[in-house]
């Protein structure tokens, strides 16, 4: 999508009309409130009965630019087509009005802080400025409140976004600042400034839309698979792979599934393995699950060398699932997969760590990798006596480590835990 057409994107269709809507909405509201000040009576009526379908409409603006957000993050270069109530009421889910109380406690907040102390003041604005824009972005995209909190996808939002993280926040930002200038400081209120409001904060959510999707392989965000340059590579090889699976069929059925995973290696790296993704979902199909892992191993190494560690913990799991004795590479990468696995896979962290001590002998970390195991059992699995287990294999091969601080003060714990 060009600049020009990001610019005009939030004019075009629909979505068009009903910012213009929410604007002049916004507007006339602003402006009976505003005619209201003649009389104290009536101006106290107003103070009660103006701000709900005042909120409403903001409301409704802004599920509109969040739907926009998503809708352009995903790769989509036209507007949404049809937009229904139920997409863009804040009485569907309420998530408009829960980010609203959450934004008047932080603001409030900030302003006891200042109260207290200038610096403590500063220092939680500071905090609360840098975390905000993740926040927003998380329920943005998750559609849901709590989302927002949860530290492990706060993290892996602003460290997907990397440097771009900081073009994310200041888009939002200058969104909202406009049409809050718009809204409550011009005044008396403008039609026109409440236009060039609604504008800015419709153009903001789409840039940082457009952000998000220029991040979103670092993001695992799901995308138009028409935008998805290694999709439309996939494609025009189309019948370079049918050929190839007829081949690795034949390869397999015979038994020689080493000659069949050196021609599939040797197929992608033609390619600089654009096209791992759907050899492996190609080769879900295969019934000798053999050259489906040897394929995930290198899968696997790959994954991780471009960062992408979620996606090569599912295919661990994947794996796992086909055979229990599936294990990376290297005790590094067997770490690194399980610092990133949810709470939710114990088991399979469980699995795979079982044998860490033999699958990587020679490596320098492969009593970390126990004590790490033992960690697991202890905190997501409550297998206290398991975890002991574990503990005295260390004493037994690693006795050096036996006598380090983390070792001790852990295996006191998990013996008072035992009684």
């Amino acid at each position: 999508m060009s600049l020009g057409q990001l610019l005009v994107y939030p004019l075009r269709g629909q979505g068009g009309v009903l910012w213009v809507l929410c604007a002049v909405g916004l507007f006339v509201l602003l402006a009976l409130f505003e005619w209201t000040r003649l009389g104290e009576g009536q101006h106290l009526l107003a103070m009660v009965l103006l701000p709900i379908p005042w909120l409403i409409t903001f409301a409704i603006l802004q599920h509109y630019a969040w739907a926009s957000l998503s809708h352009v993050a995903a790769g989509n270069d036209e507007t949404i087509r049809s937009i229904a109530i139920e997409d863009v009421s804040p009485l569907n889910n309420f998530l408009a009005f829960k980010v609203a109380a959450l934004l008047f406690g932080l603001a409030g907040l900030i302003a006891a802080s200042f109260s207290t102390d200038v610096a403590l003041g500063t220092s939680v604005a500071v905090v609360v400025g840098v975390v905000l824009p993740a926040i927003l972005g998380v329920m943005i995209l998750e559609e849901e409140f709590l989302a927002g909190f949860d530290a492990r996808r706060l993290a892996a939002f602003v460290i997907g976004l990397g440097p771009a993280y900081a073009v994310f926040a200041l888009l939002l930002y200058a969104a909202i600042a406009v049409l809050y200038a718009a809204c409550l400081v011009i005044s008396p209120p403008s039609i026109i400034a409440m236009l060039v409001g609604g504008y800015a904060f419709m153009l903001g959510h789409v840039l940082a839309g457009r952000v998000l999707y220029l991040c979103r392989d670092r993001l695992g965000l799901l995308t138009l698979l028409e935008k998805d340059p290694q999709h439309v590579a996939a494609v025009a090889d189309n019948k370079a792979i049918e050929a190839l699976m007829v081949e690795l069929h034949r390869l397999c059925a015979v038994d020689r599934v080493d000659r069949a995973n050196k021609l599939l290696e040797g197929f992608l790296e033609k390619d600089a393995f654009v096209h791992d993704e759907r050899i492996h979902q190609r080769l879900e199909m295969f019934q000798d699950k053999r050259l489906k892992l040897e394929h995930n191993w290198h899968y696997l190494n790959r994954l991780l060398d471009a960062k992408k560690v979620l996606r090569a913990w599912s295919l661990v799991r994947e794996s796992l699932e086909v055979d229990p004795l599936f294990r990376p590479g290297s005790a590094e990468a067997t770490l690194a997969l399980v610092a990133a696995a949810p709470a939710t896979d114990a088991g399979y962290v469980d699995l795979l760590l079982s044998d860490f001590e033999r699958a990587y002998a020679d490596s320098e970390r492969a009593a970390e990798g126990v004590l790490e195991h033992a960690r697991w059992l202890v905190a997501k699995l409550e297998r206290v006596d398991a975890a002991l287990e574990r503990l005295a294999v260390i004493e037994r091969q690693f006795p050096e480590w036996a006598d380090e601080p983390q070792f001790l003060s852990f295996r006191e714990r998990v013996r008072r835990l035992a009684n």
